[in-house]
């Protein structure tokens, strides 16, 4: 059975869906290590008190990308992380990472890629006026949201949709989109 590793930057709601599903027994590979990149993520208290075994690694002021990344990999050694899963990591992963996992992390992202890719991409879609959003996992590669897209879901905005409406219905379809991926792709 592979083991993954879960990564986050904020809150940790996805994270926290995840090990929801781990719990029930619905996640097929082995759930390893939540890492977070804010020690302060409401989702290491949450995965602590179901058992899974979190990190914090903080990206230090002036640190280089290639060093913060050395040691997320040290961090990953002793759980033999064969994938991750980002679920709201906001640090752009660049070669020290990937070339340790060719094709082996996976993002979700809150846009039909390849449209809206970066921050903000609920809010870009409704400035745009599109009448159909939705959620993308793909493959990380060293360009922004640019991967290979593994799977997609979407959803109407609605006339009269407020940012929190539609947030709300993303959010029910990430967590479908995000067990399904991690259960086809980490085998």
């Amino acid at each position: 059975m592979k083991n993954f590793a879960v990564f986050v930057s904020g809150y940790g709601r996805g994270a926290m869906e995840i090990i929801k599903d781990w719990k029930r027994g619905l996640v097929k590979p082995n759930l390893r290590l939540l890492l977070s990149s804010s020690p302060d993520a409401a989702c290491l208290e949450f995965a602590r008190e179901n058992g899974l075994e979190t990190a914090v690694a903080e990206r230090k002021k002036g640190e280089s990308k290639a060093a913060f990344e050395t040691r997320l990999l040290e961090t990953l050694r002793p759980y033999s992380i064969d994938y991750i899963y980002l679920a709201g990591w906001m640090h752009i992963l660049g070669p020290t990472l990937l070339s340790a996992y060719p094709g082996k992390v996976v993002n979700v992202h809150p846009s039909l890629l390849p449209s809206f890719k970066g921050l903000n991409g609920i809010q870009q879609a409704m400035e745009y006026g599109v009448k159909l959003t939705g959620v993308t996992t793909h493959f990380v590669d060293e360009t922004i949201d640019g991967g290979k897209i593994i799977a997609q879901k979407c959803i109407e905005i609605k006339t009269g949709d407020t940012f929190d409406d539609i947030d709300n219905r993303l959010f029910k379809i990430t967590t479908l989109i995000t067990l399904d991926t991690i259960n086809e792709i980490f085998k």
